[in-house]
């Protein structure tokens, strides 16, 4: 059997149609078309069901994929053992993260990183915890770094890399008190800056000012930077992981303020499917990765 026909399938139902795969992989409709039909065709039974609004995996289609997955695991570590059996590893290694965490966290490490594995192609894609889990389970990433309380890991093994600490802050002139933790209604009254929805932090702080105020309805941004700025600019207060901030307490342009009562704490977690085949460069990266922010430096020695 062609694994390409498995790759195709699983796309579909990941995407949820025939168009939405065709773009993720990169095809022509009818080429992901003519998978699956020839996939139909050697299992001798339809797999999807065909409606208006898209596709559904048929009984006999959702034992296949669990199947194909499988088969793709035990692919991917064929060929990377024959192709590292007398060299060090080597290959992609695709990592989900927060934007803080790739900024902040990974950004330092990477050129260490890559002197001690030369032929590992690190690639970083920013991601929510909820992104970043859900892309494990689907393939599309071999690790993840997310920041939450507690993650629920639907699949996925984690590791407990410590607890990070979050800031509330504001601009130097803000009027809410920085002698005691601002009240729910206080920060509804003055305004908060969230970040995207999915961020844990950003959503537990969301949920304590709506508590307060059904009506409030704070603006979400797409990055840190964004929401600093604008709490810098007197728009409101936002909470963010303190390494992203530092930088700014020190300089006077935002001041911190006690964390209101309610708030989670939140850890960094390292993620990697449960039952899939770790490669040896994945190997590799997990190891660096726990080894370098457990100890809190930059990165891996390089070799001599």
């Amino acid at each position: 059997m062609d694994t390409r026909l498995l790759t195709t399938f699983l796309a579909v139902l990941r995407t949820g149609g025939m168009t939405a795969a065709a773009a993720e992989l990169g095809f022509v409709q009818s080429t992901v078309t003519a998978h699956v039909q020839a996939l139909e065709r050697l299992a001798g039974t339809p797999l999807l069901d065909r409606r208006p609004g898209g596709v559904s995996p048929t009984r006999a289609g959702s034992l296949l994929a669990e199947h194909a997955r499988g088969v793709l695991d035990l692919q991917e570590r064929m060929l990377a053992e024959v192709g590292a059996a007398a060299t060090e590893p080597s290959g992609p290694v695709r990592v989900r993260a927060p934007e803080s965490v790739c900024a902040y966290w990974l950004a330092p490490l990477l050129p260490r990183l890559r002197a001690r594995l030369p032929d590992v192609t690190l690639s970083l894609f920013p991601a929510d915890t909820r992104t970043a889990l859900t892309a494990l389970a689907d393939r599309r990433a071999d690790l993840a770094l997310v920041l939450d309380p507690s993650p629920d890991p639907s699949g996925a093994d984690l590791v407990d890399l410590g607890a990070r600490p979050l800031s509330l802050v504001g601009a130097a002139a803000t009027v809410l008190p920085q002698d005691r933790p601002p009240t729910p209604a206080e920060l509804a009254a003055t305004g908060i800056l969230l970040l995207e929805e999915g961020c844990s932090y950003s959503d537990e702080l969301a949920a304590l000012v709506k508590a307060a105020d059904p009506a409030a309805d704070p603006p979400r941004f797409g990055g840190v930077e964004t929401a600093k700025r604008c709490a810098a600019a007197g728009l409101g207060v936002t909470l963010l992981p303190t390494v992203t901030v530092a930088d700014e307490l020190a300089a006077g342009a935002l001041v911190e303020l006690p964390l209101p009562a309610g708030l989670s704490r939140h850890h960094l977690w390292l993620a990697e499917p449960a039952s899939r085949w770790r490669s040896p460069a994945v190997h590799a990266v997990r190891t660096a990765l726990i080894d370098s922010i457990r100890a809190g430096t930059p990165g891996p020695t390089p070799r001599a």
